[in-house]
């Protein structure tokens, strides 16, 4: 029999121990909720733009080529010269190594410490603060999570092996294809002209973006029109036009003319009239919550159809590597005012966030088309899946 003393010890052991669970799991459901909270915080509007854009009104860019005081590679005179440009001096997986260090690496470290041997929360912490987005990461753990269960000690491999599979799998599914012997296997060449649309947010490169572009279109021997429609910053202008001139491409900005709109239906107006091959629309870097500038941009895409109706055949947003999870939340806007059809990453050489590669192919399924890895002309890449996997795995 168990006396009344023996039953009061008995009942305080039971409170303890549902008192000890209860705080047990409040404080791991906790951390997961930090973890899952500092993977999904997107920076302010104003953390991405330090300056407002000027008004829709503003007075026209007048650019004072000699004046400008933009950090730019000097003016090329001769294609000669260029040769030089189109060699890039790292392979992909030298550009990628911060990248792979701060998602690969730590997993690594994770299986080869016997404390935390196959603990499923670091696991889950890595890939939450490796920039591959929430919905990304729940997917991945599911099948982590599996291949934990199987009980096989130390099976770092078979970890690899099983993220090396999704990651493939989900940029198939965002119909990323294997590039082919050039930049530009996989985009629309096929117009009279072919006309590019480039938009995306300050400061990611859109300009030096467009200059790569083009030079590697005058390289093929193609007859490449720039557009300037940035009509809003006054160092635009300027900036673009050092770009064209090192590849040696026409640029069209129209002195007096202030409505993007209209920079484009001329520009593109007289590609076709004069048998260019590409004309590549600049537009002006806009935050993805600013209503009425996404409303101009949407302008502007009918208005090149009313010259070519297939205008734009391409439409691909410039985004810095660097921005993570806001590169994430700019292009879904973006794809939804312009409906984008590919991506642009740019800076992969200088971030440990190029996990959002696979965040924006999984959620979006926008295609990856072109990647950045520094500086030279030759440095703008062809994304290429099992590149790309393989340099982060």
């Amino acid at each position: 029999m168990i006396n009344n003393n023996e039953m009061i010890f008995l009942g305080l052991g039971v409170v303890l121990l549902f008192i000890g669970l209860s705080v047990f799991f409040w404080r791991r459901n906790r951390k997961k909720k930090k973890i899952v909270e500092a993977s999904q915080k997107v920076e302010p509007a104003s953390a991405l733009q330090k300056t407002e854009l000027p008004p829709v009104t503003a007075e026209p860019f007048k650019p004072e080529l000699g004046k400008t005081e933009l950090k730019v590679q000097p003016k090329v005179e001769s294609k000669e010269d260029l040769k030089d440009e189109f060699t890039s001096s790292k392979t992909l997986k030298q550009a990628l190594s911060k990248t792979e260090e701060n998602l690969w690496g730590r997993i690594r470290h994770l299986f080869s410490s016997e404390v935390a041997q196959k603990n499923i929360d670091d696991v889950e912490e890595v890939l939450y603060t490796s920039d591959l987005g929430p919905k990304t990461v729940e997917l991945l753990m599911k099948s982590v999570q599996a291949e934990l269960s199987r009980g096989e000690k130390n099976n770092i491999d078979s970890i690899k092996n099983l993220l090396r599979r999704e990651f493939q799998q989900i940029f198939e599914k965002s119909h990323v294809q294997e590039p082919g012997p050039d930049l530009f296997s996989h985009l629309n060449l096929s117009g009279a002209p072919s006309v590019w649309l480039v938009v995306g947010v300050n400061g990611v490169g859109k300009t030096t973006t467009i200059g790569k572009l083009a030079a590697h279109l005058a390289k093929q021997g193609k007859k490449v029109l720039v557009a300037a429609g940035d009509t809003f910053r006054a160092a635009a202008g300027s900036q673009l036009k050092v770009w064209t001139d090192r590849a040696q491409v026409e640029i069209f900005s129209p002195p007096g003319v202030t409505d993007p709109s209209a920079v484009g239906f001329d520009a593109v107006q007289k590609a076709k009239a004069q048998n260019y091959d590409v004309v590549i629309v600049d537009t002006a870097g806009r935050l993805h919550t600013q209503v009425n500038l996404m409303e101009e941009l949407k302008k502007l895409k009918r208005v090149l159809t009313k010259v070519v109706p297939e205008a734009p055949h391409e439409v691909l947003i410039v985004l810095d590597a660097n921005s993570g999870q806001n590169a994430l939340a700019q292009a879904r806007e973006f794809h939804s005012s312009v409906q984008l059809t590919g991506v642009v990453l740019t800076k992969m050489d200088g971030t440990a966030k190029g996990g959002v590669a696979v965040g924006l192919a999984n959620e979006l399924q926008i295609p990856i088309r072109l990647i950045g890895v520094g500086e030279k002309i030759g440095d703008l890449r062809a994304f290429s899946t099992q590149e790309f996997v393989d340099s982060i795995l």
